[in-house]
C-alpha cells in the first residue's frame, strides 16, 4: 500500500487506523484522534536529537520534549517517537516519524 499524503503534508501508512504519522518541516498532521506538529527539532551531532512535539486533542493542547524511544499518550492510545529520517541533510528537510505503540 502506499503512504497517502495529506493536504498538510503528513502521510500515514493505513488509512482506516493510523499506525504512523511522518512530519516534515512546517506541517501538521490531522487525524481523528489529534492533530500533530514538530515546534522544533534541536540535532546538535555529539548528542541525542530532542523533538519538540505539539499534539491538540480533544481540546486540549499537549507539548512534549522527546529522544528517539520516548512515548507519549494521546488520549487513550500511546504514542512514541520512533525515528528522524534525514537528520543531518542539508537542506534541512528531516522528517519526524511517529508510531503507534499497541
Amino acid at each position: 500500500m502506499h503512504p497517502i499524503v495529506t493536504a498538510f503534508g503528513g502521510r500515514i501508512r493505513n488509512a482506516m487506523m493510523t499506525q504512523e504519522i511522518a512530519l516534515a518541516p512546517n506541517t501538521q498532521a490531522n487525524r481523528p484522534i489529534g492533530s500533530f506538529s514538530v515546534i522544533h527539532v534541536h540535532a546538535p551531532r555529539e548528542q541525542a536529537a530532542t523533538v519538540r512535539l505539539c499534539v491538540e486533542s480533544a481540546g486540549e493542547e499537549a507539548r512534549y520534549s522527546l529522544t528517539v524511544g520516548d512515548v507519549f499518550p494521546v488520549q487513550d492510545q500511546r504514542w512514541k517517537l520512533d525515528r528522524i529520517a534525514d537528520l543531518y541533510s542539508p537542506t534541512g528537510d528531516w522528517t519526524v516519524v511517529l508510531s503507534r505503540v499497541a
